[in-house]
């Protein structure tokens, strides 16, 4: 595996095999957050992949200002975004919880407790749907992609004090809407 250090310069001198490792370390997860900023699949992957081609186009503009990650999640979320704007379909899309890979249960869970995390999942994720974008987006960063204030602010290009602001007022509007829905999560 290499560094990131080794990674950059291999990639500003077009190795095959260092894009290939990017694509091996980031194409899951950079999936998972187009996916949950557009809610379609399709357009979700033609996203990562124009993700990667603009990595590789312009990686001689990365200053190392940030980590590698933070700036490709950056490319990722604004070629997302621009989706969103560019009037591929609406604001309000149809999420397709089937799409979303979550991880497997853990050996010897009961099936009941299984069921319910499914359901609670299911409950979140139809009530992202209505969210603006600016909620949704700092949601699935801090707890779908596990960054940290930061980071998120990294990519987003916004002060962590607005950062930290947006993800409180998101987890308060999804606080209330899963409480209308009457959504009860297992311990």
């Amino acid at each position: 595996m290499l560094t990131e250090k080794e990674l950059v310069e291999q990639l500003k001198n077009a190795e095959e095999e260092a894009v290939e490792q990017l694509v091996e370390r980031l194409a899951d997860r950079l999936l998972r957050t187009a996916l949950a900023i557009i809610g379609d699949r399709q357009l979700a992957e033609e996203v990562v992949q124009d993700t990667f081609l603009q990595v590789c186009r312009r990686i001689g503009s990365f200053k190392g200002q940030s980590s590698l990650e933070t700036w490709i999640y950056r490319i990722t979320v604004n070629l997302a975004k621009n989706r969103i704007r560019g009037g591929w379909f609406r604001q309000v899309m149809a999420f397709n919880a089937g799409d979303f890979d979550f991880a497997a249960a853990p050996p010897g869970e009961q099936p009941e407790s299984i069921i319910l995390r499914d359901e609670e999942r299911e409950a979140v994720i139809s009530t992202l749907k209505g969210f603006p974008l600016k909620y949704r987006e700092v949601l699935v960063l801090y707890y779908l992609e596990e960054l940290n204030i930061r980071e998120i602010s990294a990519i987003l290009q916004q002060p962590e004090g607005t950062v930290k602001s947006k993800l409180s007022r998101a987890r308060i509007l999804l606080k209330e809407n899963l409480t209308k829905k009457e959504v009860v999560f297992s311990e």
